[in-house]
């Protein structure tokens, strides 16, 4: 019978506690728990979570994976002022937009949500508003009225960048609680991009016109480029910080829908798991390692989603090997 020593080399290590830095695959007897145990590592995941009240996609989205933020947003037919919030597991209705609109940036937490710019046929809108935990008020209006712009920070420290109206904008503006003022333009304007990040440290990656790949890093002050997405898209969601950034879904080109999932770590992009359900326009909250995506347009064009999906991140832990 093959034993371990003839796989791997070695013996199997006997100790009086786990290992402080263990490899992958290594595997050792605790004798002070009498137990066999092992590191081994868990691939990323996206797994089902409940589905919106409200189908509808192109809606902004803030806070967490178990303290989600999902407003406004387009349900095929008509412009949605609808709020709700995710729990971890089901979503439930808050307070209601005072303007529904499509195409809106979303930023910040569950209690303390931003929500800025969108478009309402014909026209795009400049409108900020806060959000308590139960009922928005408005804020400070953007210096330039737009839509489908990169959104990061939080609702008092805020960041919006590129997006589309009268043109394809590269200015980004930094809201402080109360207004707007003029940030570090991108080095490329683009509309239907994705953003993450605080005010200071924020990503804006992919977005059109193309579909585009181009990562770019701000500092607070301005725009410098990161590396690229391995897959150009656009209309796509995101969440995550600077250094450990998450995209995912979109569209490349526009009768393309996508499931890709990508992480990136400061410097690059990696692909990772793919996502159950590949649609575009998607809600995005969360870290890179509890993602969570809600919402999304689906082929035909106007077809809504509801669909939810939680990501986790591929990680290594240590096991007890058992016979079962």
């Amino acid at each position: 019978m093959t034993d371990y020593k003839g796989i791997q080399g070695s013996n199997i290590l006997i100790v009086s506690s786990d290992p402080a830095n263990p490899i992958a695959g290594q595997i050792w007897y605790n004798t002070t728990s009498n137990l066999l145990k092992g590191y081994t590592f868990t691939p990323a995941t996206w797994a089902s979570g409940g589905n919106l009240s409200v189908t509808r996609y192109a809606m902004g989205g803030a806070g967490t994976q178990t303290e989600a933020l999902s407003m406004g947003g387009y349900t095929g037919t008509a412009d949605s002022a609808a709020t709700e919030e995710y729990n971890g597991s089901a979503w439930t209705g808050g307070g209601n937009l005072s303007t529904g609109r499509r195409y809106p940036g979303g930023t910040g937490t569950q209690t303390a949500g931003l929500c800025m710019g969108g478009r309402i046929p014909p026209g795009t809108q400049a409108l900020t508003e806060e959000y308590n935990g139960s009922t928005w008020t408005g804020g400070g209006n953007l210096g330039t009225a737009r839509r489908a712009m990169a959104s990061a920070g939080t609702q008092t420290a805020g960041l919006a960048s590129g997006g589309l109206g009268a043109d394809i904008y590269d200015l980004a503006e930094e809201y402080n609680g109360s207004a707007w003022t003029a940030g570090g333009n991108l080095n490329s304007a683009r509309g239907y991009l994705a953003g993450c990040g605080t005010q200071t440290a924020a990503l804006a990656m992919g977005g059109g016109p193309g579909p585009l790949a181009l990562t770019e890093e701000y500092n607070g002050t301005s725009w410098t480029t990161g590396g690229d997405l391995n897959t150009p898209k656009f209309s796509f969601g995101s969440c995550g910080t600077q250094t450990a950034g998450l995209a995912f879904s979109g569209t490349n080109p526009s009768t393309t829908l996508l499931s890709v999932t990508e992480e990136y770590n400061g410097t690059s992009w990696t692909n990772s798991t793919n996502m159950a359900t590949a649609r575009f326009n998607t809600g995005g909250a969360g870290t890179q390692t509890n993602g969570l995506a809600f919402g999304g347009e689906l082929l035909p064009f106007s077809t809504a989603t509801g669909a939810t999906e939680e990501y986790t991140a591929a990680f290594f832990s240590t096991k007890t090997i058992t016979t079962s």
